[in-house]
């Protein structure tokens, strides 16, 4: 009697992961939006943040977790009143299946929490440390992990994905941007763009830099701060040069030539005609005025 070999048919196939950590963030952590070619889950383990997908903030409490897909634009935003916990695992799989968790939201119950638990755990033993801080963008190292960790991991997260997917109309709901989480999304990019443009006045910063750094595109990027500012980014932007000029002058350390190359103008009569434009004085009219 022969017995014919079946194949196991399996949901998804993991690749690999590419980072894994537990952050335990500040009430004000905030981070630019991020691009990548594979997978982010990140799961709210305490407190509650703001997640930005597409520009559009999200707010997640305690429990819940939201996928990123490849190549989506996100961050992550704490709510501005109580510190958080949460765990981000990024990975790479290609299942059709994957699909499922695009742009949803998903309340974690009792089990798939243990089997997170459990994936945190064999992750421990795998790596020695979970990484907790976010700068830290090293490889994952599992040179010293115990036999068969990191087939246990894939296990654990392999069976926390089929769970959410066998579970989708308990579990999942489609995104939604609330109005509180919109407003903590617009108050902190343009907190960020403001200290970003404080610490480059001596730079020749422009509107699609800014776009490229912060991931958004340039009308939000216009209205956004004009909304906030009731001005112009660049016309803000050369506020902060000329204000950054006038305490260069009263210090009496640098001549206007040299005060032009610190602030990044492209010649001395670009940095008087906007100076002028902004105080109403010449940079040689304004120092002869307050000596």
């Amino acid at each position: 009697m022969e017995f014919q070999l079946q194949p196991i048919k399996r949901e998804f196939e993991l690749e690999g992961f590419h980072s894994l950590y537990y952050f335990e963030l500040n009430k004000h952590f905030f981070h630019t939006q991020e691009v990548h070619d594979f997978w982010e889950m990140v799961y709210v383990d305490n407190g509650s943040i703001t997640a930005i997908v597409d520009g559009i903030g999200l707010s997640l409490k305690q429990g819940q977790v939201i996928f990123h897909k490849p190549n989506e634009p996100h961050a992550h935003i704490s709510n501005q009143i109580e510190p958080s916990n949460i765990m981000v695992v990024s990975f790479s799989c290609n299942s059709p299946a994957m699909a499922f968790f695009d742009h949803k939201i998903f309340t974690l119950d009792k089990s798939p929490r243990k089997i997170l638990s459990l994936f945190l755990q064999e992750s421990e033993r795998a790596l020695g440390k979970i990484p907790n801080r976010f700068e830290d963008h090293s490889p994952l190292c599992f040179e010293h992990a115990i036999p068969g960790a990191l087939q246990l991991m894939d296990g654990f997260f392999s069976q926390f994905l089929i769970i959410l997917l066998r579970n989708e109309h308990q579990q999942s709901e489609p995104i939604r941007q609330s109005t509180e989480s919109r407003q903590i999304v617009e108050n902190t990019l343009s907190d960020a763009i403001c200290d970003y443009l404080q610490n480059n006045l001596n730079k020749k910063v422009t509107l699609q830099e800014l776009c490229d750094r912060f991931k958004i595109g340039k009308s939000y990027l216009c209205k956004l701060f004009r909304e906030s500012h009731n001005c112009g980014i660049m016309e803000y932007f050369m506020k902060l040069k000329i204000r950054e000029a006038k305490k260069l002058i009263r210090s009496e350390e640098y001549n206007i030539t040299q005060i032009s190359d610190l602030l990044g103008f492209s010649c001395i009569h670009h940095f008087s005609r906007t100076f002028h434009k902004v105080t109403g004085f010449s940079p040689s009219a304004y120092r002869r005025s307050i000596l």
